[in-house]
């Protein structure tokens, strides 16, 4: 609030939601966390300098945090992590994987709104939200 020569006004803030983000997790390898997940995964290959990348940052989290009880969300950085990249041939960025038992099941690039990620895991997952 101000109070000023014209009186009193108050400013308007925009309107700040509470961030929910991917659970950040360190494990010894990849392969440990397919095998000992009780749900699928949704993993996103990604770079620091990646544009499209830095877009799905809040898309990813918004349907982490709207799926959670369907599936895990984990996030690998490519140039950190290269021999991953290798192994599962990421050539483009954002790169989604998605696996179910521990085997990669469905593989999409590039950026999506939240409600075309969300549509893609459940047919995928074949289960309604």
């Amino acid at each position: 609030m101000r109070i000023g020569k014209r009186g009193i006004s108050s400013r308007s803030y925009p309107r700040i939601l509470p961030l929910v983000e991917a659970k950040k997790q360190t494990f010894s390898s990849l392969d440990e966390l397919l095998a000992n997940s009780d749900k699928p995964i949704l993993v996103d290959f990604y770079a620091t300098w990646c544009g499209p990348c830095q877009f799905m940052v809040p898309i990813i989290n918004e349907v982490s945090a709207a799926m959670k009880d369907k599936i895990q969300v984990v996030k690998i950085d490519t140039e950190k992590y290269p021999s991953i990249a290798d192994k599962y041939r990421i050539e483009a960025l954002p790169t989604f994987i998605i696996f179910k038992d521990g085997e990669p099941s469905d593989r999409f690039e590039g950026a999506l709104t939240a409600n075309q990620l969300i549509q893609r895991i459940e047919t995928t997952l074949k289960v309604k939200q």
